[in-house]
């Protein structure tokens, strides 16, 4: 079933604006939208610190994983 936009989400399309919530984002929903916006034109120049400090957080944990052969939690779990 497809999600309905928002009237807030169609304007912040319009206006070529995303806004993100870096507590909750995931890693591959990150990347999607980081990829979104280098495509559409924009430096990394213009991504902001808070943001790449979010990336390098969910990398680091991505690396964790995998150098430690664990799994990585369901999507939509929470982690106690």
């Amino acid at each position: 079933m497809k999600k309905k936009k928002t009237k807030k989400i169609k304007q912040l399309e319009a206006s070529g604006e995303i806004e993100i919530d870096l507590k909750e984002i995931e890693l591959e929903e990150l990347l999607i939208a980081l990829g979104g916006v280098l495509f559409a034109g924009a430096d990394v120049i213009e991504l902001d610190t808070p943001l790449l400090e979010r990336l390098i957080d969910l990398i680091t944990a991505e690396i964790i994983v995998r150098e430690n052969n664990l799994s990585p939690a369901p999507k939509g779990a929470t982690v106690h």
